[in-house]
């Protein structure tokens, strides 16, 4: 880590994740516990809880639940010197169990879902190591302009680009904008997170050859793509060219939810960059035991109140 740039810097989404207390069908019946959620929340939240100087770029609403929400952040690892509160509701999102599968609802219309764009992308970034970057918050409606010009300012200023594709269906017209709005952005990353169904919105082959697709020809970034409990590959491109691919399958697990997975993956790894490793093979392993730790909890992993998490990895 350079004398000048230090810990993280998470930028994106805070949602409000309702989950039914006895993890079955809703009915009028059922009661919801609630968890504080949003891809890069909990982005943020790993990455400090291994360690990580970790700080957010949110909004978070000024009805009850951003109220909440706001006391639960400030209780947290994460600074939240760039949480927002906007006059708005909070972004809910509903987790819906159905047999053997899981679906989620949201309602975001009309809420302060994603973050408050920064007057000055360069001044904001310039003192991190690192600056971590969504795909959620990548359409035209949400903060696509904002996303591109903090990858740019932090290519500017030398601070390191990490991003998670994250791609939803219901965000895309069709998958080739998605892709390019993808190539807008990760030509400036160093560090790529890629789920299979991210590839498969975007309308790519679920395999390293795809996620090439997206790259400039002559880039270098490193590139994990997840696939839930089957094997993850993680590259190493350099030049355009993998030199390096590795698998790792995730350790067993019990699954209560597979809810926040990939951000688990995300943050950890993210965390172990900044702290300075860079074996490829030991940050697959750290990202799958993350993830393992995050789906055998009902909403994402909470290391906030028991300091560092670094006995999981």
């Amino acid at each position: 880590m350079s004398d000048d740039h230090q810990g993280v810097v998470v930028v994106g989404d805070t949602t409000i994740d309702l989950y039914p207390v006895d993890g079955t069908s809703i009915t009028t019946e059922s009661q919801f516990e609630w968890h504080i959620g949003g891809t890069a929340t909990n982005v943020a939240r790993w990455a400090a809880s291994l360690g990580s100087e970790s700080s957010l770029v949110t909004n978070i609403g000024t009805d009850a639940m951003g109220e909440l929400a706001a006391q639960h952040l400030t209780d947290s690892l994460v600074d939240t010197t760039h949480v927002t509160r906007v006059d708005a509701t909070s972004p809910l999102t509903l987790y819906v169990p159905t047999g053997d599968d899981e679906q989620w609802h949201a309602w975001v219309a009309g809420s302060c879902y994603g973050f408050t764009p920064p007057t000055d992308p360069a001044t904001l970034v310039a003192p991190y190591e690192w600056v971590h970057l969504e795909g959620v918050t990548l359409p035209v409606e949400v903060n696509q302009t904002a996303v591109r010009q903090l990858a740019e300012a932090a290519a500017e200023s030398g601070t390191h680009i990490s991003f998670d594709l994250n791609g939803r269906t219901n965000q895309w017209s069709t998958p080739d904008a998605y892709r390019q709005a993808l190539r807008d952005v990760l030509q400036y990353c160093d560090l790529i997170f890629a789920g299979t169904d991210d590839l498969a919105v975007a309308g790519i082959d679920r395999t390293p050859a795809g996620v090439l697709e997206l790259l400039p020809s002559n880039h270098s970034a490193m590139v994990f793509i997840t696939d839930g409990s089957a094997a993850t590959t993680a590259l190493t491109v350099d030049d355009g060219e993998i030199t390096e691919q590795v698998t790792a399958t995730p350790p067993p697990t019990t699954v209560a939810t597979t809810a926040g997975a990939g951000d688990a993956f995300a943050g950890a790894v993210l965390a172990a960059r900044d702290d300075g490793i860079s074996d490829i093979e030991e940050l697959v392993t750290i990202g799958n035991t993350a993830g393992a730790a995050a789906v055998a909890t009902t909403g994402p992993f909470d290391a906030d109140d028991s300091g560092p998490a670094d006995h999981l990895l």
